[in-house]
């Protein structure tokens, strides 16, 4: 089995993940995960494969293009020579940091400039832009991200700290099972 990614973009309905994972399957793709979300009313989602050896991406891209005809979605397929794996990972643990405060042009890049100086990878970044009749729009961040066990944990919280004193923001940094824990209802 070879992996595949494909990405698919467009206006959110009803049925979406149904028509991309019924036109992949078609051909012997099983979908391995998902991860999709709608922004705006945009729908967003990639969807890793698990697909046949020799798959024609020709023939899959036309089985997609004839399952999402009509529907103005527009998609991607990444080929399997560039999802190639790392042979060793380096150790790492699962954080959340958790922002809040006046959005501003400078939140977005500051923060995750100092998180890729520490050579630490965001997993997944949801930020929302709260309307505020004062003028002054809070913004919430939410990052989880990916710490090797190298990162001197105080340094970095330190350089987190500095960055959000900067931008005038609240910051929080948890381990993500203790996040999940103080979050579940």
């Amino acid at each position: 089995m070879s992996k595949i990614i494909v990405a698919i973009v467009g206006r959110d309905r009803p049925g979406l993940v149904h028509l991309v994972s019924k036109a992949l399957g078609v051909y012997g793709g099983a979908i391995e995960e998902i991860n999709q979300t709608t922004l705006k009313g945009q729908f967003a989602g990639l969807f890793s494969i698990a697909a046949p050896d020799g798959l024609d991406e020709g023939l899959l891209s036309q089985g997609l293009a004839e399952a999402l005809t009509g529907t103005g979605m527009s998609y991607f397929i990444a080929p399997p020579a560039d999802l190639e794996e790392p042979t060793e990972a380096p150790a790492m643990e699962p954080y959340v940091i958790t922002l809040h405060g006046a959005s501003s042009p400078a939140l977005i890049p500051g923060i995750t400039q100092t998180v890729a100086s520490f050579d630490v990878n965001i997993d997944n970044l949801r930020a929302v832009t709260l309307s505020d009749r004062l003028g002054a729009a809070p913004q919430v961040l939410v990052l989880e991200i990916s710490v090797p066990a190298a990162v001197q944990q105080r340094v970095f919280r330190q350089a987190l700290s500095l960055t959000a004193e900067e931008l005038g923001v609240e910051i929080n940094l948890q381990h993500r099972d203790i996040f999940e824990s103080l979050h579940r209802l």
